[in-house]
């Protein structure tokens, strides 16, 4: 029998679609859970002998590492079939797939950034000097990643990289309410991975002060929800919520409201 061991943060948003998915599936789960602010993922180890990328999350199975969270959930779908998760057709299997594509093609870079930005910044510099940030962003292992963190670290609102990721996530939350105004969720009549995929990206919204984004589009509205109605959805996002990282971004989120409806002419 498989014993699954976690590797995981309470907030990150790749790691609560892996806990909405073992939930989902009632699996049993060993947690190992990892601090993102301490550098915990970019230690030699972690980054040698679990994750190359030095991210969560990290799902090990037995002998099997998998990384990246779109896998992960594909491969928890593919090794425990009870309660299925993938539409039964191969149209709809197709529509989930493109869904989750375009959360990795950019718009979980599009979310780092936006929380960095307006949250995630001041866990930064309120704890560290500017020589401290420094060294843990040149622990990242991706020269892309590392020019992402310092530049939202240090430029906050005025980052080169919020107006796209925020333009992004407008074209996004259109896109899905016309979705939802024909499907009763994302690849069809059932629940699936898309559905799982894209719950985390809302709840960012949402704990950023930003549901202005979405709040008035019905058919995305009402199916967020449903989404905050099920049962996975209390035990893998509501109860691992860190109530430090919620007043920071709540209080960050509305302070910075009136500048993110300028630079999208909300």
């Amino acid at each position: 029998m498989s014993e699954l061991h976690l590797y995981h943060n309470d907030m990150s948003s790749c790691s609560q679609k892996v806990r909405l998915v073992l939930d989902e599936k009632e699996l049993k789960w060993h947690s190992h859970h990892m601090n993102l602010r301490k550098g915990e993922t970019r230690s030699k180890d972690y980054i040698a002998n679990f994750n190359k990328n030095g991210v969560v999350p990290t799902l090990v199975d037995g002998k099997n590492i998998i990384i990246e969270s779109t896998i992960i959930i594909e491969y928890l779908e593919d090794a425990f079939t009870q309660k299925s998760l993938r539409p039964v057709d191969a149209n709809s299997i197709a529509v989930m797939r493109l869904w989750n594509k375009r959360v990795d093609d950019s718009l979980h870079s599009s979310i780092a950034i936006i929380s960095s930005c307006l949250a995630f910044r001041f866990q930064f510099l309120d704890k560290y000097t500017t020589e401290e940030i420094n060294n843990l962003i040149a622990k990242i292992p991706s020269e892309k990643r590392r020019e992402i963190s310092k530049d939202t670290i240090f430029n906050g609102l005025n980052s080169k990289f919020l107006p796209g990721a925020l333009n992004e996530y407008i074209k996004l939350f259109d896109d899905l309410d016309a979705n939802l105004s024909k499907n009763d969720w994302l690849a069809g009549d059932n629940y699936s991975l898309a559905d799982i995929t894209y719950t985390p990206y809302l709840t960012r919204f949402e704990h950023l002060n930003l549901s202005i984004f979405y709040e008035k589009k019905k058919f995305l509205s009402n199916w967020y929800s449903k989404i905050k109605m099920k049962r996975n959805y209390t035990q893998s996002i509501s109860n691992w919520n860190n109530n430090e990282y919620l007043d920071l971004m709540y209080k960050k989120g509305k302070e910075a409201l009136p500048q993110i409806k300028k630079i999208v002419s909300l």
